[in-house]
């Protein structure tokens, strides 16, 4: 996989997008909540349902992303 096209992607687990992406091995990480996404032909997978959750995640409100984004809602 290419580096600057790597450099262009984004969680698609955080609404803000702001978390980048980097490669480990055969996986992506989110550097933001750590989630781990596949690399399947060469290309990231980057479906939720995909994701491999963080060690004592066990679903997806878990993340802080995702914590930050509902506490956000709740102000609104």
């Amino acid at each position: 996989m290419d580096e600057a096209f790597l450099a262009q992607l984004r969680c698609p687990l955080d609404p803000e997008r702001q978390a980048n992406l980097v490669r480990e091995e055969q996986q992506i990480r989110c550097t933001g909540c750590h989630v781990h996404f596949p690399v399947k032909q060469g290309l990231p997978v980057l479906v939720p349902d995909e994701a491999e959750l963080p060690v004592g995640m066990r679903e997806l409100s878990q993340l802080p992303c995702q914590r930050r984004a509902n506490r956000r809602k709740s102000l609104n």
